[in-house]
């Protein structure tokens, strides 16, 4: 496996995902919470847009998460890999900052690039019920989805994002593996990530019940943020 392709294993289930968004205070009242990512009632304003890129850039989950691919490349190695970036702390280290430094990347580029272009950046889901429609409705997101005024739009956040995520390891990677191809191949895994998060987006009601029904606790080991965000 190439090490490049290594900043987007695990993503489909790991990725930390936005926090809910709250609708801003007018001078009458405070308008109704907008409730998770599908929320579609409610306009995501700039200020509720970088709160769900401040969470899953810099969130406990956030820094967390790159251990797990880190940690894979060192105990299965890509071919030719060097022995200071697959033995011993320091290549952990190494790979670690990769990681992180791919999902910074694809979450700044993503953040920037919605806020430019006015894309809301959450995942709406399907009003069909039909399985396949919602899948062929979630794979279809991740390459079009809506501005802040409710119309669609091709998903240029998802594009920047990936691509700043594959490249960004031609910086420092170590030769053989900072090339166009390698950075390539990881902007393919990282987009097919965001298509694999939407997909259980959209069927996650269906898990909370059915996780209920089989009486399964579902339990966050980690927080998104390091402080509450409702006061």
């Amino acid at each position: 496996m190439n090490a490049p392709t290594c900043s987007t294993i695990l993503a489909l289930g790991l990725l930390p995902g936005p926090p809910p968004v709250h609708a801003q205070q007018s001078d009458a009242s405070i308008a109704p919470r907008c409730i998770g990512s599908s929320a579609s009632f409610c306009h995501q304003t700039l200020h509720d847009k970088f709160l769900s890129y401040a969470v899953g850039t810099f969130g406990p989950r956030a820094l967390f998460v790159p251990l797990f691919p880190a940690s894979y490349l060192m105990a299965f190695p890509p071919d030719r890999y060097p022995r200071d970036w697959r033995e011993g702390l320091p290549a952990l280290g190494r790979n670690y900052a990769d990681q992180l430094a791919a999902q910074t990347s694809f979450q700044t580029a993503r953040f920037a690039t919605s806020a430019i272009l006015h894309e809301d950046l959450r995942y709406r889901r399907s009003t069909s019920k039909h399985p396949l429609e919602r899948v062929g409705h979630a794979l279809a997101y991740s390459f079009v989805d809506k501005s802040d005024s409710g119309h669609a739009q091709i998903a240029w956040s998802n594009f920047a994002g990936a691509a700043a995520s594959g490249y960004v390891g031609r910086l420092y990677l170590p030769a053989g593996f900072n090339d166009v191809s390698h950075a390539d191949t990881s902007m393919a895994i990282r987009f097919g990530a965001v298509a694999g998060r939407n997909v259980a987006e959209e069927f996650s009601p269906e898990l909370v019940r059915l996780a209920k029904k089989l009486h399964l606790k579902i339990i966050h080991l980690l927080p998104e943020w390091w402080t509450p965000l409702d006061r």
